[in-house]
């Protein structure tokens, strides 16, 4: 590290891991580490509060990195949320309450500002969740920097770390979709939508990639069924891409002295990989990049103890779920392709200041 590095030289990543090794140091000296379950880099933080856990996240969305032009205010407004929120789900915590924070332009019309507001309220009775509180500034542009508080009842909070070899590696839902909406959008969208079609895709997959950048959702009560389940041994958020994901709690596992551990996932164990594939080559895009590295997915990674499989299906039998992998002892994080050939998964995914 020297005087004349930027943060731009050191992207998110690195910033993040310069955070958690002051403040773990710092936290060691002067906290109770039994009132700190988790360390900074999980999905929240944990904190013990007489017998139960309080969960708390917080996400700031930028205008001009988060929301896609063709984004409503409402749609901004109910975003902030979601975002916030799916890192309590990611806990298998139910959330309590929800703070946001709101730097304004002052030339911002008022209409706009009351339809963000719509957006953030409708959010709040859609996952039964209180809007408990925030602050409002002036801004250069809008900023929306939330708060969110998640209870859990006993100590047995999902970690990213726990996973065992030969656990099944599953997700909620769908990914790749958000990144495809993305690219859509991003070109001219109709006569886009106008040529997938022509070859062969359907309108409806379509109006569902679009619907995922638009107007996400949290997996909340996914999250809580996972964690009752009592089958589920490590899970996370999928925010910045399933390759992001897939590192980090790798990363977590080794932080917690299990070394050897790796991930296979099986590229045609991943939904609707054919049509991803077929609109990548329509937009002339890697669809694996589609696929891993995009993010803004919203759904949940987790593994599963095989030995209670039964009880996971059980308590998960009306979500969907896929499961695309499995852990292993190789100590690596890898895909094997639908012509059965066995490559790295690289950490590629979304990173500020890149």
């Amino acid at each position: 590290m020297t005087n004349k590095e930027s943060a731009g030289d050191f992207g998110e990543r690195k910033l993040v891991e310069l955070i958690i090794k002051k403040s773990e140091i710092f936290q060691t000296k002067y906290f109770d580490k039994k009132s700190l379950k988790s360390h900074i880099g999980d999905d929240a933080g944990v904190i013990a509060v007489g017998n139960k856990y309080l969960i708390l996240s917080s996400d700031m969305l930028i205008e001009k990195h988060h929301f896609p032009k063709e984004m409503t205010y409402h749609q901004r407004g109910f975003k902030a949320v979601t975002v916030n929120l799916s890192d309590i789900a990611g806990m298998g915590a139910y959330p309590i309450g929800i703070l946001i924070s709101l730097a304004i332009p002052k030339n911002l019309n008022i209409n706009k500002f009351n339809n963000l507001l719509d957006g953030i309220l409708e959010a709040c009775s859609f996952y039964n969740t209180p809007l408990i509180g925030g602050d409002t500034n002036e801004g250069n542009e809008l900023i929306i920097s939330g708060t969110g508080i998640g209870l859990s009842d006993d100590e047995n909070i999902m970690m990213q770390y726990g996973f065992k070899n030969k656990d099944l590696i599953a997700i909620s839902g769908e990914i790749g979709l958000s990144a495809i909406g993305f690219e859509i959008l991003n070109k001219d969208s109709e006569k886009t939508k106008k040529r997938l079609i022509e070859n062969g895709v359907s309108s409806e997959f379509i109006d569902k990639t679009i619907t995922k950048i638009l107007s996400p959702r949290a997996k909340v009560e996914e999250g809580t069924l996972l964690k009752k389940s009592q089958a589920v041994t490590s899970a996370t958020d999928i925010t910045d891409g399933l390759s992001t994901e897939l590192h980090q709690i790798h990363n977590s596992s080794v932080k917690h002295d299990n070394k050897s551990l790796g991930f296979i996932i099986y590229e045609d164990k991943i939904p609707h990989i054919n049509t991803i594939k077929k609109i990548a080559t329509l937009l002339k895009k890697d669809h694996l990049d589609l696929t891993f590295n995009f993010g803004e997915d919203f759904e949940l990674l987790f593994t599963i103890d095989p030995n209670k499989i039964n009880e996971f299906k059980e308590h998960f039998k009306d979500k969907e779920y896929h499961i695309i992998g499995k852990v292993n002892q190789t100590n690596k994080i890898q895909l094997s392709t639908a012509n059965k050939k066995i490559k790295r998964i690289d950490l590629k995914g979304y990173e500020h200041f890149k």
